[in-house]
């Protein structure tokens, strides 16, 4: 079936596990008619993370017994519903049989995929990309994820990696400064952790930025980015501008190699920065794409709960993970 013509019918739930929230959800024929988020535990270890998910699908469907649909922080074994490692989640520094345990808690049937992935499925399907057939989407924030669409199916691979854009190269000698390590891939110059660590640094080396100031010695948040660029902040501006560059770079590389028509950015620090960010990105892109082949960016659409509703709409997904 065409996205074109893609009507999502039934009842599941979908959850976004994340580091900081558990959000949930109730999808019904393609529409939320409830919702939960609970704060993940951020200390104890998989027992106590997914003792709050299977409170969040109570609460969203109590007794209801639609099956359930999640999106972890971390790969997934295709067709296994198995998380090797999920680093932002306290204690899953080893394999976790999702999939199983969850059955266990819930009694429901079970699907497990990665939270870019069902991000990138539920705005191809209800979305901003909504009416395509082979889609990219973005999701910038603490490092860079990516999911993939191709002849209206979401990819996985073999190994569960397709869409990995924040691991391909942008340069092909691995960073130098050892202040700034890095390889060269497109998350060492967009995503936020590579981002602050850079900005850091240059402050140490005698350039002030705004980005110390406001954030001290806590995380460089999203708001703070945003904050300092709209400042005009030297540093802050060059980074980001930086990122744009390298992710336009990156595009280009997909666009030449699978030939997607639409890309969808969205992710904390992309929405933050908003249209300037997402404009820059697209306009770089037309510069670099072979034989004109430059494309749409444009923004994530359903926001909070996006990732929930594609974990839900995952359960639906004819045939389940394709290669």
């Amino acid at each position: 079936m065409t996205p074109s013509g893609f009507s999502p019918v039934g009842r599941a739930v979908g959850i976004d596990l994340g580091g900081t929230k558990t959000m949930g959800v109730l999808l019904v024929d393609g529409e939320v008619v409830a919702r939960c988020k609970k704060a993940t535990p951020r200390k104890g270890g998989p027992d106590d993370v997914l003792a709050v998910v299977a409170a969040v699908v109570d609460a969203v469907d109590p007794g209801g017994g639609a099956p359930l649909g999640i999106g972890v922080p971390g790969p997934v074994r295709p067709g296994s519903g198995r998380v090797p490692a999920a680093p932002n989640l306290p204690g899953w520094d080893h394999e976790v049989a999702v999939a199983d345990e969850l059955a266990r808690l819930t009694g429901r049937r079970v699907v497990v995929d990665n939270d870019v992935n069902v991000g990138t499925l539920a705005e191809h399907r209800l979305g901003a990309g909504r009416g395509t057939d082979d889609l990219l989407g973005v999701f910038v924030g603490t490092g860079v994820g990516a999911g993939l669409v191709l002849d209206g199916r979401l990819r996985h691979g073999p190994r569960g990696l397709a869409g990995e854009i924040g691991h391909t190269f942008v340069a092909f000698r691995d960073l130098r400064d050892p202040e700034v390590p890095g390889r060269g891939e497109l998350e060492d110059y967009a995503g936020r952790n590579a981002l602050e660590r850079r900005a850091r640094h240059l402050h140490e080396q005698g350039r002030p930025t705004l980005l110390v100031e406001l954030a001290g010695r806590k995380r460089m948040k999203s708001r703070i980015w945003a904050e300092a660029v709209e400042a005009g902040d030297e540093v802050a501006t060059e980074l980001v501008a930086d990122a744009a560059s390298a992710l336009a770079a990156a595009l280009a590389s997909v666009v030449a190699l699978v030939d997607v028509e639409r890309v969808v950015l969205g992710g904390g620090l992309a929405e933050r920065l908003g249209r300037p960010f997402r404009t820059a990105v697209e306009a770089e892109l037309a510069e670099r794409a072979f034989a004109g082949g430059g494309v749409p960016v444009v923004p994530a659409a359903l926001g909070d709960v996006g990732g929930a509703i594609g974990a839900a709409l995952r359960v639906g997904d004819e045939g389940g993970p394709r290669p």
